[in-house]
């Protein structure tokens, strides 16, 4: 058996690069699944309130592993066959990501009953502040995305063979 000759180490990663981009919205999913389990689901002590406060919907891998995975499904050369399909999926994760972010955030707000402190205050302020500039970014890089799920043709077409007879 032999194995192929590569010329270079681009070359070396392109059998990988759907692997890659399969990964990392496979990490960005079961993130937010799990995330949405440990809001939703009570654990001992803890108010809905509290769980939105902490709620990681808005976090790096989330922003950063969709918008990675569809770069390198669409902008390495050459371009994967499954690039169109890649994308939708980015697209459902980020809009689970903000839909999810943003009541998490509201929710939390009702949290900020204990601030009585300027420590407290700066505190509660940064994270307000961060948590709307997280939920910016993720928003940014979902707009992103769909320029680049439009620019593929903007739609998901059903195989012909796939589709029901019509009588």
């Amino acid at each position: 058996m032999t194995t192929p000759v590569t010329t270079g180490a681009g070359q070396s990663l392109q059998p990988l690069r759907l692997m890659f981009s399969l990964a990392l919205l496979g990490y960005a999913a079961l993130h937010l699944g799990f995330q949405l389990l440990t809001w939703i689901i009570p654990a001992m002590g803890t108010t809905l309130v509290s769980r939105s406060l902490n709620a990681d919907f808005l976090d790096l891998l989330v922003l950063s592993f969709p918008l990675v995975a569809v770069l390198i499904a669409t902008h390495l050369a050459p371009q994967l066959a499954a690039a169109k399909v890649l994308s939708l999926v980015a697209l459902v994760e980020y809009a689970v990501a903000v839909f999810f972010g943003a009541i998490a955030f509201l929710i939390g707000l009702g949290g900020f009953g204990w601030v009585d402190t300027f420590p407290e205050a700066v505190q509660a302020l940064g994270h307000m502040v961060l948590t709307v500039a997280r939920l910016g970014l993720v928003a940014l890089a979902g707009y992103a995305v769909l320029r680049v799920f439009l620019a593929l043709g903007g739609r998901i077409t059903v195989p012909a063979a796939l589709k029901s007879p019509t009588p």
